[in-house]
């Protein structure tokens, strides 16, 4: 799907008709950039365009019920909505291809009001011909189908929210995201309905294939119950970031009632004295121009009139010394004897004639009655020139800008007193008690968490338990299966299918392993940052880093007699390493083979919780773990991406640019504020952009859209 253009009528700040023109020359040029501070709109034609192919569906509203269209009131143009004669819409016309036939759409969903009570309708056109009512609705469907409403928020990415998308269990499951970009959640519905065959067949009530059946319910149960811990864990967390809020607010509530600490207290005092002495500084700086500059600055013809006179007595000192030098015999003599190389009759008539000659020119007559003022010597004109030299440079604002920099820390000095005044020490301790009982409450909610995330371990413990116990019964239920005729094609059918399935997700966990890797490597700026990405076969992403371990301390942790310590505290993948390394399978085997060790350390895996990375090393995760899946995807789909560096730094942005953006498949919708998407990376991305937009909200209320325009440009 490639989108050629939006318009916007009557939608959000967008009032009367506003059109985006994505329409290219060429398939490389697939990225579109739209700028505009906050408030400017991009968020409002985020949501449009969501809303024009999805309608109640980019809600997660099953049907278009009150709720919805309250929700799309809500939307309306303000000054549109005055007028019950004015009509809404959102049209949006894009190219899809399918099975090789390339195919023009326009959708056009469209809003009316009357006395309040909205109405929604919906027009396609498909290579210019509408379609009718039935055609319409297997249109929806196949825009349902191309993109599920599940899945909305991989193609439409909010920067500040995919981090939360991913990482909360409640928000998406990575298993089930992977199966329908795929392709591959036809074998779900086909193992289902194999499964409900079988169930009602012989082999299905046999004591052997039920007691599978039961386990397999056994272990969905135990992974529902997973996730309602990890859900749990998730609302701890939560609680605790609004307590740390909470803490946050009511410090800022005591000190916008003038509430201080004794140490700012003390602070504001030391920075009123600070300001006391910045402006004697100051005082005493202009006092120093105003004794030593400013009486030549204001006599600057005096100061003309004394360079002039330097100059003067340095030509009548150069004239004395000319005129000593021709005086001198020896000139003379010169010049007679050159009057006499060149054939001379009369050689002393002839050598006076030049002596007078040069003499006339060289010497002017007028230096005669000059009489020297100052007689300075070398280093006087030196002096004199330094101090003539520091007068012209003076620049008479200097004592203005003293002034200002006086009155400012005057300023300061009342902002300082009026805020000592305000403020008051007298409720700190009311204050100090009010923070220990937040704080508290937080230590006791992060207790709470401690306790459902070990409740969570033991739960995924059980799980692993269990699915060791489906596995041997699958092989009893192979082999009970031998002996039944009716159920057996069903039987085996389910158990291929199974085998099969989990072929495929060994391949698709495989690939994406290898793709999350790779691109986290691109992106992250810090070496050595961790070991792998291992995703286990339930889909979960697991952070490895090699981390030299001391014989001692694992000696310590199996002290427990609980594979569960060493797992809590090290990682699966850590302890399966650590008993294939010592063939051991038993705590004991494993201790004996530690008792046995030589060596005083050894390299294993260990697990990172993913909660101890930083909100920007998260984000960098999240969106190369999405990469990696988008890479699975069968279909190609734009993508509108709205604030895409949230929470990034600086310095990962331009390994972003080049190793996410540039490499997404498919057309790229990236909505930016002027904090991020720069010049730099415009230009990095120069090749592949087909347009540039600017969106400005004016004191008109309304937002205008400017093309070929951007904020650096």
């Amino acid at each position: 799907m490639r989108i050629n253009r939006i318009q916007l009528h009557n939608f959000g700040s967008y009032s009367e008709d506003n059109l985006f023109n994505f329409e290219v020359k060429s398939p490389e040029e697939r990225v579109v950039v739209i700028g505009g501070k906050n408030g400017a709109g991009k968020t409002t034609l985020f949501t449009a365009i969501q809303v024009c192919l999805y309608g109640n569906y980019a809600f997660g509203y099953k049907t278009a019920g009150k709720r919805y269209l309250d929700d799309i009131y809500s939307l309306l143009n303000n000054q549109a909505k005055l007028d019950e004669t004015e009509i809404s819409y959102v049209e949006i016309a894009f190219q899809q291809i399918d099975n090789a036939d390339l195919f023009d759409y326009v959708i056009r969903r469209s809003w009316t009001w009357p006395k309040n009570n909205v109405q929604e309708s919906l027009l396609v056109w498909q290579n210019g011909k509408q379609l009718d009512e039935d055609e319409l609705s297997n249109f929806q469907n196949y825009l349902l189908h191309l993109i599920p409403p599940d899945m909305l928020k991989l193609y439409f990415f909010d920067g500040e929210k995919i981090a939360d998308y991913f990482l909360n269990s409640k928000e998406v499951n990575i298993r089930d995201a992977l199966m329908i970009l795929s392709g591959n959640d036809t074998f779900d519905i086909l193992h289902d309905q194999i499964k409900r065959v079988f169930r009602n067949s012989e082999g299905g009530k046999d004591e052997s294939g039920q007691e599978y059946l039961n386990t397999q319910a056994t272990v969905k149960k135990l992974q529902s119950q997973v996730a309602e811990l990890e859900a749990e864990t998730q609302k701890y967390q939560d609680d605790i970031s609004e307590l740390d809020a909470e803490i946050k607010k009511q410090k800022k509530i005591y000190a916008d009632r003038g509430g201080i600490t004794i140490e700012e207290w003390t602070t504001l005092h030391t920075q009123l004295k600070s300001e006391e002495e910045r402006r004697e500084r100051l005082n005493w700086q202009r006092k120093a121009i105003a004794t030593d500059l400013l009486p030549f600055a204001l006599l600057p013809q005096l100061i003309e009139q004394t360079l002039d006179q330097i100059q003067q007595e340095k030509d009548h000192q150069t004239y004395q010394t000319l005129k000593r030098s021709l005086q001198d015999g020896k000139f003379y003599d010169v010049l007679s004897d050159a009057v006499k190389n060149i054939g001379s009759v009369d050689i002393d008539h002839d050598t006076q004639q030049l002596y007078s000659k040069i003499s006339e020119y060289l010497l002017d007559s007028k230096w005669e009655q000059f009489e020297p003022l100052l007689g300075l010597s070398s280093d006087d004109e030196g002096q004199v020139r330094a101090i003539v030299s520091r007068v012209s440079s003076f620049d008479k604002k200097a004592l203005k800008n003293y002034k200002k920099r006086i009155s400012a820390s005057i300023e300061s000095s009342k902002k300082i007193r009026a805020r000592l005044q305000s403020t008051s020490i007298e409720n700190f301790e009311e204050y100090m008690k009010l923070l220990a009982d937040l704080e508290e409450r937080l230590k006791v909610s992060s207790i709470k968490q401690t306790h459902a995330q070990e409740l969570l371990t033991i739960k995924k413990e059980e799980t692993e338990q269990q699915l060791s116990k489906l596995h041997a019964l699958k092989k009893e239920f192979e082999t009970q299966l031998k002996r039944h005729s009716v159920s057996m094609v069903s039987g085996k059918a389910l158990l291929l299918l199974e085998e099969l399935q989990g072929t495929l997700y060994s391949d698709l966990i495989h690939q994406v392993e290898a793709d999350l890797n790779r691109k986290f490597r691109e992106m992250i700026r810090k070496d050595n940052f961790f070991s792998k990405f291992y995703i286990d076969p339930q889909f979960v992403v697991h952070l490895l880093r090699n981390q030299t371990i001391n014989i001692e301390d694992l000696s310590a942790l199996l002290r427990s007699r609980d594979f569960r310590v060493l797992n809590m505290a090290l990682g699966k993948e850590a302890t399966k390493q650590l008993l294939n390394h010592y063939n051991a399978k038993t705590i004991t085997d494993l201790e004996v083979a530690l008792d046995m060790e030589t060596a005083k350390q050894i390299e294993l895996p260990v697990e990172i919780n993913k909660d101890q990375l930083s909100s920007g090393e998260k984000q960098i995760f999240v969106m190369s773990l999405y990469w990696a899946m988008m890479k699975q995807s069968k279909n190609e789909l734009p993508y509108i991406i709205d604030t895409p560096f949230a929470r990034i730094d600086t310095e990962h942005r331009a390994n972003i640019t080049e190793h996410f953006f540039k490499n997404l498949s498919g057309q790229l919708i990236i909505l930016s504020t002027n904090e991020e998407l720069s010049s730099e990376h415009m230009q990095a991305m120069r090749s592949q952009i087909s347009h540039v937009y600017m969106l400005d909200y004016g004191q008109d209320q309304k937002t205008h859209i400017y093309e070929n325009q951007y904020f650096e440009g």
